[in-house]
């Protein structure tokens, strides 16, 4: 029979899992196909090689297994509430955000001045270029995040790529916020903070940005796999 109809039958007619256990495959297996189409278009291969499938549901998995999930209430929600200007955002930056920062496994990572671009996004090409008009306040807002994410998070992931002809590994760290709404359900917002390994492994936070959907989330990630700390 065919694997696809094995698995339709299983899922949708068979009574030998509980409903529960079905939706819990049917939510790994969808974020596993995601990611596969977005590898298999990425990397313009029309058919992947089965240990990539498998990585892939792998990495999906692992989103569901060792989520970073928080409430940002309190301190995390410090700098919400009405507007926040480039000014305030610059002066958080500065004293709360930028240093050294070690993560759940030790590993120190260095937070200066160039990461303070990641304030800004230029319209149209997406770059980090200092300028007022550039400034986002959603970015502004997520500062108390960072070194909160970074100490506390094990969804960390890796991506390795080459880039203008050198090797680059990114460890990108994550988190998924709640944030409560009056008179509205509670928001959903994911969470990314790129963190780049130089020489001899230094690490230095490269920007950090945030997004309301999932399958956002999982373009983001879909390249890289889960960090294991050895």
């Amino acid at each position: 029979m065919n694997p696809i109809d094995q698995l339709r039958k299983l899922l949708l007619e068979s009574s030998l899992l509980s409903s529960k256990n079905k939706e819990h495959l049917a939510r790994v297996f969808y974020d596993a196909t995601k990611i596969t189409y977005l590898r298999q278009k990425r990397m313009n291969k029309p058919t992947l090689k089965m240990k990539e499938i498998s990585s892939a549901l792998i990495l999906a998995e692992t989103l569901h297994s060792q989520p970073f999930q928080f409430n940002a209430v309190g301190e995390l929600a410090e700098n919400f509430g009405g507007d926040f200007s480039e000014e305030k955002a610059l002066e958080y930056f500065g004293s709360k955000v930028m240093g050294e920062v070690n993560d759940v496994h030790g590993r120190k990572v260095v937070i200066d001045e160039d990461a303070m671009k990641s304030l800004y996004k230029e319209e149209g090409t997406g770059k980090h270029i200092v300028d007022p008009e550039n400034y986002e306040q959603v970015r502004g807002k997520r500062l108390p995040w960072i070194r909160f994410t970074i100490q506390g998070s094990r969804a960390i992931y890796v991506a390795e790529e080459t880039f203008g002809g050198s090797f680059r590994r990114t460890f990108l760290y994550t988190g998924i916020a709640t944030i409560p709404l009056q008179l509205q359900k509670p928001q959903v917002s994911y969470y990314i903070i790129p963190v780049r390994e130089g020489k001899n492994g230094n690490l230095r936070m490269v920007t950090a940005y945030s997004m309301f959907t999932r399958n956002k989330f999982l373009s983001r990630i879909a390249l890289s796999k889960p960090y294991v700390h050895l």
